[in-house]
């Protein structure tokens, strides 16, 4: 059977809370916390039922927010760019890509859940609002395969 969008959703949100220095969410927060970053991933377009539901391979491209607090412009500027850099502890495209998991599968197949993902790119926001509180943020944008059967 299909993964479902939630199901795919959690399970990012599994990997991205390996990352260090950041808290995921399966869903977007209101609030987030400014003592860390926050990353989560956006419901994704369903490219077309036709298609994508044939029971064949479907393709869906997430976008996955992170947000880290601006308290001090450098810190945080520097934090989005870890976060953001294809290697080290805080990446998130190597979080997402990279290594095995405690069953000696690809951390790239999110637990078995689906076949593939590809971190393909990161798009800074700049400076942010969210309530009373200035982030640095961005976007990161992640295909993801899966099996329709």
């Amino acid at each position: 059977m299909a993964a479902t969008i939630d199901q795919i959703m959690t399970a990012l949100k599994d990997r991205l809370g390996t990352v260090d220095g950041v808290r995921a969410y399966d869903y977007a927060p209101d609030s987030p916390t400014p003592d860390k970053a926050a990353a989560f991933p956006l419901v994704p377009p369903v490219p077309s039922y036709r298609e994508a539901m044939r029971r064949g391979l479907i393709v869906y491209t997430f976008r996955i927010a992170l947000v880290t607090g601006a308290q001090l412009d450098r810190v945080g500027q520097q934090r989005l760019a870890q976060y953001a850099s294809a290697t080290g502890d805080r990446s998130i495209r190597a979080a997402l890509e990279d290594g095995t998991d405690t069953e000696g599968r690809s951390v790239k197949t999110l637990g078995g859940l689906v076949d593939d993902l590809v971190v393909d790119s990161f798009d800074p926001d700049g400076l942010q609002d969210v309530g009373l509180i200035n982030y640095y943020g961005g976007t990161f944008a992640v295909r993801v395969m899966a099996s329709g059967e």
